[in-house]
C-alpha cells in the first residue's frame, strides 16, 4: 500500500519521516514512534504546513491529547488524538505533563482562574467539549479545582452527556462563521456537525465526506425529513431543524443560521454542476 492510497488529512506520513504504525504501509526515509502531548491553549490551529499565512485545516481544544512525530522551528507535526486529523500547530501550544480529563465543558465557553473567585485574574479561557482534569469535585465558592492548580466555575463542566445533538448544535446560532473553525469564536459546518455529536458522546470524523460515511441511514428520495436529520452537500452539511428548514454553519451569512432548505440547494445549485443536496441520513438512535 503507498502513501497516496491513504487518506493524507487522517496519515501522518511525509516522504521523510511517518509514524511507525505506518511502516509497511508507507514509504518513507524514517519512522518513528510519537510522543503524547497534551493542548494547554484554549484555541489552536492546525495547518497543512508550518505556516500560519496557510489554510487553516481544523482547530484542536484545550486538554486534547496530540502525539507529535517531529518538532522544528517552534512547529509540531503529528495527529490529533479525537479524530486522528493530520498537522502543524505550533509546538508552545503543547505540553508533555499530561492530565487526564475528568469533565468537558458545556458551556460555549468559560474562563480559567487563578483562585476561586470571578475576580480574580483568568489566566486563560476554554470552549465547549474542551477537556479538564478536576482534581476535587467539592466546589469553592462555585468553582472546582483543576489539576495544574487553577480553578473553573463548576455549573460549566459536566462528566455527563447531553442526548440531542441538534439541542448542542443550537447553543451555537449565530455563532460567526470560519473555515476550519471548532468553537463558538467562530466554526464551520462540518465542525458544528463534529462539536454537537461530541456534546452527546458520538466521536465523528472531521470533514462532511467522512461524517457522511459513518452518521446513520440515508432516507429515500420521498421521505420527509424530521427533526435531527443531516443534509448532505456538495462539500457542506447541516442540520435539519424540521421538515424544511436546516440549521447550518455557513459563508453566505457567515454565520451559524436557520435557512429554508429550499434557499440552501438553491445557493449551492449555483457552486457546482453535481447535484445540490446529495442526500438526507437519519442517525441511528441508541
Amino acid at each position: 500500500m503507498t502513501t497516496s492510497s491513504l487518506d493524507p488529512r487522517l496519515t501522518p506520513a511525509r516522504a521523510d519521516l511517518a509514524a511507525a504504525f505506518l511502516k509497511g504501509r508507507v514509504t518513507a526515509k524514517r519512522f518513528c514512534e510519537g510522543t503524547r502531548y497534551q493542548l494547554i491553549d484554549g484555541l489552536t490551529n492546525l495547518y497543512g504546513a508550518p505556516d500560519a499565512n496557510t489554510p487553516l485545516q481544523t482547530q484542536l481544544l484545550y486538554g486534547e491529547y496530540f502525539t507529535v512525530y517531529d518538532i522544528k522551528d517552534g512547529w509540531a507535526w503529528g495527529q490529533a488524538e479525537k479524530d486522528s486529523y493530520v498537522g502543524y500547530c505550533r509546538a508552545d501550544a503543547l505540553s508533555p505533563d499530561l492530565h487526564p480529563g475528568t469533565h468537558y465543558v458545556t458551556n460555549l465557553s468559560s474562563h480559567i482562574y487563578s483562585e476561586p473567585n470571578p475576580k480574580s485574574p483568568a489566566v486563560g479561557q476554554v470552549y465547549m467539549m474542551s477537556n479538564v482534569a478536576v482534581i476535587n469535585e467539592i466546589p469553592q465558592r462555585g468553582f472546582v479545582q483543576l489539576a495544574d492548580g487553577n480553578w473553573i466555575f463548576a455549573p460549566h463542566i459536566s462528566k455527563d452527556y447531553g442526548v440531542d445533538p441538534l439541542s448542542e448544535a443550537l447553543k451555537f446560532l449565530y455563532a460567526p462563521y470560519l473555515w476550519g473553525g471548532k468553537s463558538s469564536i467562530g466554526i464551520d459546518c462540518s465542525g458544528l456537525i463534529q462539536l454537537a455529536f461530541a456534546a452527546t458522546g458520538v466521536f465523528l470524523p472531521r470533514d462532511s465526506d467522512l461524517q457522511a460515511e459513518m452518521i446513520g441511514t440515508t432516507l429515500d428520495d420521498d421521505a420527509v425529513p424530521q427533526r435531527g436529520d443531516i443534509a448532505f452537500f456538495p462539500g457542506h452539511v447541516g442540520f435539519m431543524l424540521d421538515d424544511m428548514h436546516l440549521l447550518h454553519a455557513n459563508a453566505h451569512h457567515m454565520r451559524v443560521s436557520i435557512d429554508p432548505l429550499r434557499d440552501v440547494i438553491d445557493i449551492v445549485s449555483f457552486q457546482t454542476d453535481e447535484p445540490p443536496l446529495r442526500f438526507i441520513k437519519r442517525p441511528a438512535e441508541d
